[in-house]
């Protein structure tokens, strides 16, 4: 039996306002409306519409940082992108290929240590 796994969907939908206005030509007409559009008094004449909302892509939450809950407590899985390892290797003045497994511990820890100090 496959376990499940987490993903985010993204929706999308598009709203339509037409707004009446005058002008001399496209242009000062769109800009005139522009300004009704942003005008705090607001608008007296408009049309209004929005579509459906239509599922635009999935994909697979991967969290850089997780957490298990278990019996004594909380434990937590850190994930790191190749942008976080990265600021991670820089930070310890490291290639990010030569980080290991205890680096990752040792600069969580220090940066909790750290957000935790008074």
């Amino acid at each position: 039996m496959s376990k499940e796994k987490n993903y985010v969907s993204y929706f999308q939908s598009v709203i339509t306002i037409g707004i009446m206005s005058k002008g001399i030509d496209n242009r000062d007409a769109g800009n005139k409306a522009k300004e009704k559009l942003l005008d705090k008094k607001g608008i007296n004449h408009c049309f209004f519409d929005q579509t459906d909302f239509d599922i635009t892509s999935i994909e697979e939450w991967k969290p850089e940082i997780d957490s298990i809950a278990e019996l004594e407590g909380v434990s937590f899985k850190f994930n790191p992108d190749e942008e976080t390892k990265n600021v991670i290797a820089t930070r310890l003045h490291k290639s990010a290929d030569d980080i290991t497994e205890e680096d990752y511990h040792r600069f969580v820890k220090e940066a909790i240590q750290k957000e935790l100090k008074p």
